[in-house]
């Protein structure tokens, strides 16, 4: 009994022996998994990926846009030289200019359009607020093209995935001698048509990238009301010039009358008298002869003598 005992004991001692020997690998291993895990959370997170955390990319917004001002300016030419200055200065350029006539002496308004940097946007129009005297009206639109531009990407690529494909089938056709020519042409016109296609969306997209690269400002520099002088420079009333064009305008009235005279006489009176006057002639010779068929009236006197 104690013999077999013994022996029982022993067992239970090696296969305890054995269970531990055969977890401690397991539990090293885990370890070892958790370091590695830690390890690489670590890295994502100091690399900044914003995808491996679930963060969404930043989308490089696409805008144009376009303003208005109108000022007032003791020197209106002045002060457009002065803007254009600036406008030039910034990287920008002059897109058009209308100068309006005015009197010797006084101040012409100016109408001009200008396409400045949009990062330097800002600072052109604050510039551009000090040139003035003063700032009568201001605004300031943006539209947003980033969908347009999304837009003509995506067919794009798939125009130049379908030329790079024509241009294969095309290569095939004219290296088999025994193609039909019917469809190279085919092929052929289907390719310069899908290359007119890109060339249109690249040439729309340019125009997109140009709109939103510079700003437009549209602008209109008025003459202060400082500026305006109470008398104007040129005489208000000279009376030989009065005299001229009142003899001028009595001219073309009479001319006017002998034209209207001669147009009755020569061609109104003609025609009048061919329409109405056979009708007139009719009705006289109607009058007569009614007149002449009245019998003449009897007295009772002169019958009984």
């Amino acid at each position: 009994m104690l013999v077999v005992l013994a022996l029982s004991v022993t067992l239970i001692a090696c296969g305890g022996s054995d269970a531990a020997r055969t977890t401690a690998p397991d539990e090293a291993q885990l370890g070892d998994m958790a370091a590695a895990t830690t390890t690489a959370t670590a890295s994502s997170q100091g690399n900044g990926d914003g995808d491996s955390l679930g963060i969404p990319p930043v989308i490089d917004r696409k805008v144009i846009y376009e303003g208005s001002m109108t000022l007032q300016a003791a020197d209106t030419r002045t002060a457009f030289d002065q803007i254009l200055f600036m406008v030039e200065t910034s990287g920008g350029f002059l897109a058009s200019s209308t100068i309006e006539e005015a009197a010797e002496g006084e101040q012409p308004s100016i109408f001009f359009t200008v396409r400045v940097p949009a990062d330097k946007l800002t600072a052109t129009l604050a510039e551009i607020r000090n040139v003035s005297d003063r700032v009568v009206s201001e605004s300031l639109q943006s539209q947003d093209v980033t969908d347009q531009f999304v837009d003509i990407d995506a067919q794009l690529r798939n125009l130049y995935a379908l030329e790079e494909e024509l241009l294969a089938l095309l290569a095939e056709l004219r290296d088999n001698p025994d193609a039909d020519p019917a469809k190279l042409l085919a092929v052929f016109e289907q390719i310069r048509y899908t290359r007119g296609e890109i060339e249109q969306l690249e040439g729309r997209k340019q125009l997109l990238t140009d709109l939103v690269a510079l700003a437009t400002i549209n602008l209109t520099v008025d003459p202060s009301p400082a500026a305006i002088p109470i008398v104007p420079a040129d005489p208000v009333w000279e009376p030989a010039t009065v005299a001229k064009e009142a003899l001028r305008n009595l001219v073309e009235a009479m001319q006017a009358l002998g034209t209207v005279a001669i147009r009755f006489v020569l061609y109104t009176l003609p025609v009048l008298l061919l329409v109405i006057g056979p009708f007139a002639i009719l009705g006289w010779w109607l009058w007569r002869r009614a007149r002449r068929a009245k019998p003449v009236p009897v007295t009772v006197g002169a019958t009984e003598s």
